[in-house]
């Protein structure tokens, strides 16, 4: 007895496996307007099931089924999933591939062959954004912002002492410079010699001349000790301190060449316009 139910028991699990379709599964990205193609040498596309936004896609909806071949395609990026059953008592192929709206030219493919029988073929479907239509948004940047940013980036190449200097010789010439040349303005006024804009110009430049020369004989003169105890520090008690960077030297070579600029200019103004200094009237 038992050896008759053994075969029969058998004979059964191998029915069951037979009826359990194949599963298949496949991801795609696409780019959004390309086409996913589904397609099969004979009719044997039975059901086909869509999860996702259909409302911006376009796919395939014969009169009726079976059919040999599927597309779908998507206007925006979105995610779907699609689940496409096959059957056919005989052998056939199925063939999965992408067609791109830039071309007519099919993409990467894969194939199935099924000697007979069902597939379940389960895709997963990404339409990305297209690159085509992704335009970079740059933010307009004015010539005031821009000349802003290269102001602060030319600043970082000064250090912290050398602002502070400017800074205190700035106020003090500029400060006390204005209140001598309005009070000299208003005694030559009283003389019946007034300064023209010429002069005043002149005499403005000749201070920011003055204010420069001075932060840069004061410049060298810091650096110069700088160097000195560096050196003493080095090489009398071994102590490991870089001497003068290359970063010290473009702060020299700045103050020099800003102070040679503004010397021309006065320079300049002097012998075009016969101007001088107050004190030389």
């Amino acid at each position: 007895m038992l050896i008759l139910i053994l075969p029969i028991a058998i004979a059964g699990i191998h029915t069951v496996h037979a009826d359990q379709p194949l599963i298949g599964t496949e991801t795609a990205q696409l780019n959004a307007g390309d086409s996913l193609v589904v397609h099969s040498d004979k009719m044997s596309i039975q059901q086909v099931f869509i999860d996702g936004n259909l409302s911006v896609a376009n796919f395939t909806q014969p009169a009726q089924y079976p059919t040999n071949n599927f597309q779908i395609t998507a206007s925006t990026a979105g995610l779907y999933q699609i689940r496409v059953i096959f059957d056919q008592p005989t052998s056939y192929n199925v063939n999965v591939f992408v067609r791109s709206s830039q071309s007519s030219i099919a993409g990467n493919s894969t194939s199935y062959y099924v000697s007979g029988g069902s597939l379940e073929l389960d895709l997963t479907v990404n339409f990305n954004p297209n690159p085509d239509t992704v335009i970079a948004s740059t933010p307009s940047v004015s010539p005031w912002d821009g000349f802003i940013g290269w102001m602060n980036s030319f600043g970082q190449a000064f250090p912290v002492w050398v602002k502070l200097l400017y800074l205190l010789f700035g106020v003090q010439f500029f400060a006390v410079g204005g209140l001598w040349i309005r009070r000299e303005s208003k005694r030559k006024e009283q003389t019946a010699q007034r300064l023209d804009i010429g002069d005043q110009v002149y005499l403005w430049l000749d201070l920011a001349y003055k204010f420069l020369l001075a932060s840069f004989v004061a410049i060298v003169v810091i650096m110069g000790g700088e160097l000195i105890l560096l050196f003493v520090l080095r090489f009398m008690f071994l102590a490991s301190f870089n001497l003068l960077s290359l970063w010290d030297l473009f702060v020299v070579g700045f103050a020099a060449g800003a102070v040679i600029i503004m010397y021309i200019i006065r320079f300049s103004l002097e012998k075009g316009f016969d101007l001088k200094p107050m004190g030389d009237e």
